[in-house]
């Protein structure tokens, strides 16, 4: 108790020297609403104190964060909800578990996707305005030109459906990383905290909320779970707990491409165009990948690099990349040598040895289920009972606000096939909900 209050004077006292009013949050926000925040340049500063406790026998240091709202993962979801909270005058701390932003979206750095890979415009208005906004760019999905099969088997098209985007599709420029990177540049210096994997989210008994993670805890007027309802429910502790109903939905909502594996190889050029291929090849029940398409191409599309990505289904699949062991560089996504003869193998069977020898540069690789921030097992996956997870995307139940002040975002709960644009439509729904609860919230303590 007594290193609690010590931490509290100690957060005044700093508030107090940066020209912070340390009233209530509500009071601050009220503030904020209708006009130009008061701090707009003092929300890059979160208040920090650290809370000492000592014994005869120990003594340890914990790292508290106090702001208005914690958000739980820097996916598409969480940095959308975190931007536009930001925009709006509300001091935000951002705790990711990985080293880096982007969560499904992973991009390697030619630009070719390990993760999310497409948009479907004009139907997907969230990520489009919000790429706009941004002043990010998309380049097209080529899948005219020859096809592939084993065996060196050529057919002078039919990549429209061979491609899991089918026609139409978008890529962004840059791959969606850049989405990610680009949301992250809108909030201050230091509001994502990574290697921050949270734990536990408890209700204040002063309200609001506190969220643990290691050692740094989190204090906030609301909170947002911006990771797949499953891994939330199996890896967070929730106090009070939620409601058996919500719980039981959020164990049941397998995450989107979790159990999914995807393989990219970088080239010197793009032979498969310079022979009148799309880059798009099929692949026999003992590769590794199921389907190739063209991931990046920098001679006609302006891309970073000549790239082909694939993609496999399933924990089996999976299960084979990740038997080739750890990335030679996890930042990036790059596979080991055992891994790259592997898949320079497989590519060789049906684009030609000769050729894929020739030009191979990089083999970079991304399995999800061995992504525990990403991955839990749950009742094994919905591919495993020749299902489709996306029939419970957007039930009620994992959007479901605890009145406590515990919000939920991730495309798992919106109704959007689980793509990018669903990602960006939770976050900003959060974004929405938490300005009105604090709107209010504001108005009601000024009456008192």
């Amino acid at each position: 108790h007594m290193a609690a209050c010590v931490g509290t004077l100690s957060v005044r006292a700093s508030a107090c020297r940066l020209g912070f009013r340390t009233g209530s949050h509500s009071a601050r926000l009220l503030a904020s609403l209708g006009r130009r925040p008061r701090f707009t340049a003092l929300s890059a500063v979160l208040l920090v104190t650290r809370a000492v406790a000592s014994s005869a026998e120990m003594s340890s240091t914990a790292e508290t964060l106090n702001c208005d709202v914690v958000v739980v993962g820097a996916g598409i979801s969480g940095l959308t909800a975190a931007s536009r909270l930001h925009a709006a005058g509300f001091s935000t701390v951002v705790l990711e578990a990985r080293d880096r932003v982007g969560g499904r979206c992973f991009s390697t750095p030619e630009g070719a996707d390990l993760g999310a890979s497409w948009a479907w415009l004009p139907d997907e208005t969230n990520v489009a305005s919000v790429a706009k906004e941004l002043g990010l760019s998309w380049v097209p999905q080529r899948l005219d030109g020859g096809v592939r099969a084993p065996g060196g088997k050529r057919a002078p098209g039919g990549g429209e459906y061979m491609a899991p985007c089918g026609p139409g599709a978008l890529r962004m420029d840059g791959g969606y990383a850049a989405l990610a990177e680009a949301l992250a540049k809108t909030l201050p210096p230091g509001a994502i905290r990574f290697g921050a994997d949270a734990r536990k989210i408890a209700k204040r008994a002063e309200g609001g909320v506190v969220v643990e993670c290691g050692g740094v805890t989190v204090s906030a007027s609301r909170a947002v779970v911006a990771i797949p309802p499953r891994v939330a429910i199996a890896r967070v502790a929730f106090e009070p707990a939620l409601p058996e109903d919500q719980a039981a939905q959020m164990r049941g909502t397998q995450t989107w491409a979790g159990d999914w594996c995807k393989v990219v190889a970088s080239f010197k050029e793009n032979f498969w165009r310079k022979n009148g291929d799309a880059g798009v090849a099929k692949f026999g029940g003992n590769a590794l990948l199921a389907v190739t398409w063209e991931a990046a191409d920098p001679d006609d599309l302006g891309e970073k690099g000549a790239c082909l990505a694939g993609v496999n289904f399933g924990a089996a699949a999976c299960e084979r990349l990740l038997r080739f062991g750890a990335h030679a560089d996890k930042k990036t996504g790059r596979s080991g040598d055992a891994l790259r003869a592997a898949v320079k193998k497989d590519l060789g069977s049906v684009f030609g040895e000769a050729v894929v020898d020739e030009n191979l540069v990089a083999v970079y690789h991304q399995a999800w289920t061995g992504e525990e921030h990403t991955w839990h097992d749950g009742d094994g996956g919905a591919l495993a009972r020749g299902d489709d997870p996306r029939r419970l995307y957007g039930h009620p139940a994992l959007r479901k606000i605890a009145p406590w002040g515990v919000h939920f975002a991730g495309t798992e709960t919106e109704s959007k096939s689980g793509h990018v644009d669903g990602a960006v439509a939770a976050g900003e729904r959060a974004a929405s909900e938490i300005k009105s609860a604090l709107a209010k919230q504001a108005r009601e303590e000024e009456e008192l």
